[in-house]
């Protein structure tokens, strides 16, 4: 699963949304820096972003040269975005600049750390962007392989050779509705999916609004796009539209489906689910007891997903049923 996107701040001036619709999937958006100060277009940005429904994630570029100031940077950036529900990763941003091209590796990744883990005990899904000299030389700690990585490398492929979930492939993009360059990303994970199931970013999963009684589907089937699938196939095969699953399921772009995304379908369907997306405090006895089956089967058909406990399944996983 790939999705395009780009990230933004007051550099990128006055961005007309209007023309950036359809453009791009995803956004990341500069909300600060240093200790503390706010960019001063962060929350138009913002309001412009959901207004034309493009999922988004938040950054905040650091000037720390100590532990401490690293916790002053995620104080600030915690309280800012507590208003906030981004579906994509909160991110720290590294880099060289006139007050931290000299310090030492070790002095970096306590940094990381610290506020990594400050914003990651906040709720949040926290990522650690930078350029492939810094992730290579100054960044290169096991203690920092449990946070999701944003690699800058502006490059025809990334050759950074640990796991990471974005990369920021350009900063010459052009993009309509953005006077001149804009950086341009890769995301190739399902974040939004990834975040919402498992509460964080704001979304808490228990106090999740259902809707009322006469608009709650009686049940809702969780289909997983595969190879080659369209919106309107699969719209044909459970006897819906198109149009009806792209509103269902927030998709601004019909025509832009990936392999993996999850594609819930709402309503009565006359077609056993195939799937199912684990949610919070879910077990594996309670999933069978669902779907009329054992544990024991669902078990044999997903021990490649769940590993060697079947009594260990998280919120996320998608089962096949």
């Amino acid at each position: 699963m790939e999705k395009k996107g780009i990230d933004i701040s007051h550099h990128q001036g006055n961005i007309d949304f209007d023309k950036l619709k359809g453009n791009i999937d995803f956004a990341m958006v500069r909300t600060s820096y240093g200790a503390f100060y706010e960019d001063r277009n962060y929350k138009q940005n913002i309001a412009g972003l959901e207004r034309i429904g493009v999922p988004y994630g938040l950054y905040h570029f650091s000037y720390a040269t100590s532990v401490d100031d690293a916790k002053k940077e995620a104080e600030g950036f915690i309280n800012l975005i507590k208003n906030y529900k981004p579906t994509y990763p909160v991110v720290i941003d590294i880099e060289s600049s006139d007050r931290t091209a000299d310090l030492r590796g070790d002095t970096l990744v306590n940094i990381a750390n610290t506020f990594c883990k400050m914003v990651q005990d906040s709720g949040y899904y926290v990522m650690i962007y930078a350029n492939l000299y810094f992730f290579n030389n100054k960044l290169n700690s096991s203690s920092l392989n449990n946070y999701d990585k944003w690699l800058a490398q502006w490059s025809s492929k990334p050759t950074y050779n640990k796991p990471f979930g974005m990369w920021q492939y350009s900063d010459k993009g052009s993009i309509p509705g953005i006077n001149g360059n804009v950086d341009l990303d890769v995301a190739y994970k399902d974040y939004p999916t990834i975040i919402k199931e498992k509460g964080l970013n704001n979304y808490d999963v228990s106090k999740q609004e259902e809707p009322s009684d006469e608009n709650k589907p009686s049940s809702e089937i969780n289909y997983v796009v595969k190879k080659n699938d369209t919106l309107s196939g699969i719209a044909s095969k459970y006897g819906t539209t198109y149009q009806k699953l792209a509103s269902y399921n927030n998709i601004s772009n019909p025509n832009k489906i990936y392999t993996g995304q999850i594609i819930k379908i709402p309503g009565n369907a006359s077609i056993s689910p195939s799937t199912y997306v684990v949610k919070k405090g879910d077990t594996l006895s309670g999933i069978a007891n669902k779907y009329g089956t054992t544990w024991q089967n669902l078990y044999k058909k997903n021990k490649a997903v769940i590993g060697s406990n079947p009594n260990k399944i998280y919120a996320g996983q998608v089962l096949s049923i």
